[in-house]
């Protein structure tokens, strides 16, 4: 049996309900964003599956450290069923698998399934493209991504991860020492590689999109919006003002029978004004009828709770990869190294957090999941906010009901990106915890009597590392993710792009104005609108 315990076995179970509420958790929330009259269901099925894969990819972790630690007695003991090294390495290795099969599916999607949905999409608006037309047109852009991903397999596979042979070496036992590296690690490096270049693009999302959602959501849910009603007033007198003016011009013009360009294009603005405000004032009196409206002095009081908590995880996680940070720069093994740091000089409040909720089991599970699921709806209120974008360039934004299926294909692609990030900055935040959880060795040492005197210490043990456990995404992370120096040392300058982004987005966010009811929901294209649709949605 694998799960002799029921510990365990109960978290395999609750682990598949969890996938289901996953599932569907991912399909309400991006129906609010799909655009209603578009009829394509392959784009809005595959961006709740790729919504689904980035959720179930980042409870992994959690899920690793509850393993690892499950194992053992707050003592320091192994618990009968986990006394056996080769059960142990059993149940390592179904995590292990685990994480193979949710990277392969990132993988899957990222370079096949989207970009095919992506351009089958959009070669749905060329005319005489028949199903069979968009299937061919969409191979041919998706083996172009395929194409990437094999250069850069073989980029990794080439390109040197370790130091190159000796230079009095001839070039064909250089070309020779290439090749036998390529079959004794069996194409590991060339996944390092693609793993290690795919997670630095994640790196990028997170300091873009994470750095700042990590304040501006938190702040948001505190703050709230201004009022619906003084709003819906300040719309009316707006209203009356332009609605004077364009009267006042079309008065000219009626009575002149002329009027000049500039005043042409004034009238023309004030008209685009007069649809904009009847929109916003539709949206926010739909709004106070609403049930959600009605029901805000029992909903605010969960919203500001809500935002105090992601706001103190936020400030401790912070705060602790600041510190993390400046132990690295001052006490690590440099640059060449990838910084790595072998003794944690400075506090790190993360740490202390996770260790003293360990009292009250199961709380540290909750509180990392809590941080792990904090970061990605950070990235989705970044996206929100800043739009999708590609290369700085802003491509779509993401608006309720109105989001195009590319924007939300995009949208799920950027999350696979921060996902495969996230793993390796929690590692960088809380390096000790990421890699034990909360196991503890039994250390033996002689007393005044000349006994043995038992002293539970935290993993890791310096003289016996087989007593402690690593989870299996640190493993995964020194295999692949740090196994070059170059790329050890990117991940560390971008924790810092990070710390720097969000203290911004919190100044930002402090002294910018409350959000309005309608702040993003709708602006001068909606009204470009084709006759087959309502103007008013």
């Amino acid at each position: 049996m694998l799960f002799p315990d029921n510990g365990v076995a109960g978290v395999v179970s609750s682990f598949s309900i969890a996938f289901m509420c996953i599932l569907g958790f991912s399909f309400f929330y991006l129906r609010r964003y799909r655009d209603p009259y578009d009829n394509e269901r392959s784009p809005f099925i595959t961006s709740v599956l790729g919504l689904a894969i980035v959720l179930v990819t980042s409870a992994l972790l959690p899920v690793d450290i509850f393993l690892v630690s499950f194992m053992k007695t707050p003592e320091g003991e192994f618990k009968p069923w986990a006394q056996d090294l080769d059960f142990r390495e059993h149940v390592e290795d179904v995590m292990l698998y685990c994480y193979y099969a949710a990277y392969a599916l990132v993988f899957f999607c990222l370079f096949i399934l989207i970009p095919f949905i992506y351009f089958f999409y959009e070669a749905k608006d060329d005319d005489g493209y028949d199903n069979d037309g968009r299937i061919c047109s969409a191979l041919k852009f998706t083996l172009i991504f395929v194409f990437v991903a094999v250069v850069l397999l073989l980029l990794g596979a080439f390109v040197p991860l370790k130091p190159p042979p000796p230079t009095n070496s001839t070039e064909w036992e250089r070309i020779k020492e290439i090749f036998e590296n390529l079959g004794a690690n069996k194409g590991e490096d060339a996944i390092s590689m693609v793993l290690s270049i795919l997670c630095a693009m994640g790196m990028l999302n997170l300091i873009f999109y994470t750095g700042f959602g990590v304040s501006s959501w938190p702040i948001g849910l505190i703050r709230g919006t201004s009022s619906a009603r003084r709003q819906f007033e300040e719309i009316q007198n707006r209203n009356i003002v332009i609605q004077t003016r364009i009267n006042a011009l079309r008065d000219k013009q009626r009575i002149t029978n002329r009027l000049n360009a500039r005043e042409k294009r004034l009238l023309a603005k004030l008209e685009e004004e007069e649809r904009n405000m009847k929109r916003e004032e539709e949206i926010v009196d739909r709004h106070v009828n609403s049930w959600w409206y009605k029901l805000r002095t029992v909903i605010r009081p969960f919203e500001i709770g809500l935002g105090t908590v992601t706001a103190i995880l936020a400030f401790v996680l912070w705060i602790s990869l600041l510190l993390t940070n400046i132990d690295r720069d001052l006490h690590s093994m440099g640059m060449k190294m990838g910084y790595a740091l072998q003794n944690f000089t400075l506090p790190n409040p993360i740490d202390m957090l996770l260790i003293e909720s360990q009292k009250v089991f199961p709380l540290d599970y909750f509180i990392i999941l809590g941080i792990t699921w904090l970061l990605v709806m950070c990235t989705l209120s970044g996206i929100r906010n800043l739009g999708v974008r590609l290369f700085l360039v802003k491509m779509y934004k993401l608006r309720r009901r109105k989001t195009p299926p590319q924007g939300l294909l995009l949208t799920c692609a950027t999350l696979m990106l921060t996902v495969l990030a996230i793993n390796v900055f929690l590692y960088s935040v809380s390096p000790q915890y990421m890699t034990y959880g909360n196991q503890h060795y039994m250390e033996s040492k002689p007393n005044e009597t000349n006994s043995e005197l038992h002293v539970t210490r935290a993993c890791p043990d310096p003289n016996f590392p087989r007593n402690c456990t690593m989870t299996r995404n640190s493993a995964l992370l020194v295999r692949f993710f740090y196994k070059a120096w170059y790329f050890g040392a990117f991940y560390h300058w971008a924790t810092w792009g990070y710390i720097v982004i969000s203290a911004l987005a919190l100044m930002y966010a402090l002294i910018r104005k409350s959000r309005t009811i309608t702040e993003g929901m709708f602006d001068s294209e909606d009204f470009e609108e084709s006759d087959e649709r309502p103007m008013i949605r």
